[in-house]
């Protein structure tokens, strides 16, 4: 299926991320970390954007932006390209750095940004580099310390962020920290997954995708937010709605991009509750949005009809309102 280009809006929250290509690391040493951070900030500034959560990772990278005046799209390319060209001369390697193009994800700031901070400065808490939240604060390369101390990163525009938790700064720290103490509490259910599309499969809460075929609900692999936010970034993107998926290709595809579940995964019995749930909403869609029978799907997936009807089951249950997927 051709990847759909990318939605660029002026003012629009925007979660960012990227990783090594074949998951390999993109930062070894403090100078790699540096570069980078220091690449961003500076075309950050020259952007006019803002930086509300940031966390570097060995392997991966997130950003939360606050999109300014100047394109998205210029910022990352500049300061993605200019960094994997330096890596690759201090590192003595060749060819890419990056696992294809990085995603970037129209976010709902008034809905989901109180998710997306904890869910970005927690990473190192969640890879197990720092062993508590705690420690956190000592991890450089997040903007966790930042937030809290109040001591500039180069990144984080604290002011910016902290407009979401109070009228004044104490307020607002006090409540930032109560709000990631929680989220640290929520580790293992509280993760966003699918390139922070999708929370992890088998939360409860508010819906964060409306996919049900009967509701006639816009959403859109792009934007995370519901029915009436996404119609609203479409139109003012100049883009007509989504056209409902029609075959097997298509749902395969667009369930693997929403989960972050590769393909043949989706397609191979297992027990891991990620790949399970995924194959549980591909069923499901198969059979409302594409009227596939659940003969051809249990040839494809070489399983019983009974497997079949519990996995359909499933996946209703997985896009109900009550859940979280």
């Amino acid at each position: 299926m051709p990847r759909q280009a990318r939605i660029d809006i002026p003012g629009q929250l925007y979660h960012v991320m990227s990783r090594g290509i074949e998951r390999g690391k993109i930062f070894v040493d403090e100078d790699d970390y540096l570069d980078f951070t220091e690449r961003v900030g500076v075309w950050l500034r020259k952007s006019g954007g803002k930086c509300l959560a940031w966390c570097l990772m060995p392997n991966h990278f997130h950003l939360l932006i606050l999109r300014g005046p100047r394109p998205l799209s210029e910022m990352m390319h500049h300061a993605m390209t200019g960094y994997a060209v330096n890596f690759n001369g201090r590192h003595h390697r060749a060819g890419h750095l990056f696992q294809n193009r990085y995603k970037a994800i129209i976010c709902d700031a008034e809905e989901y940004l109180l998710e997306l901070v904890p869910y970005i400065h927690l990473n190192p808490l969640r890879a197990e580099l720092v062993e508590s939240l705690a420690e956190l604060i000592s991890y450089k390369w997040c903007g966790h310390a930042a937030a809290v101390k109040g001591v500039p990163d180069k990144l984080l525009d604290r002011e910016a962020l902290f407009e979401y938790f109070g009228s004044d700064e104490k307020t607002a720290v006090e409540r930032y920290e109560a709000l990631m103490a929680e989220k640290a509490g929520e580790n293992a259910r509280a993760e966003l997954s699918g390139g922070g599309l999708l929370r992890s499969l088998g939360g409860t809460g508010n819906a964060l995708m409306a996919l049900r075929a009967g509701d006639k609900i816009l959403s859109d692999s792009r934007v995370l937010g519901e029915g009436d936010f996404v119609e609203a970034v479409l139109k003012a993107a100049g883009e007509a709605a989504v056209v409902p998926l029609e075959n097997r290709e298509e749902l395969l595809s667009e369930v693997a991009e929403l989960t972050g579940v590769p393909r043949e995964e989706i397609l191979r019995p297992s027990r891991d509750r990620a790949p399970a749930h995924a194959r549980a909403l591909y069923c499901y869609w198969c059979r409302e949005k594409a009227g596939i029978s659940g003969t051809e799907l249990k040839r494809e997936l070489g399983i019983g009809q009974s497997a079949v009807s519990r996995l359909i089951s499933k996946g209703r249950k997985l896009t109900a309102p009550q859940q979280i997927i």
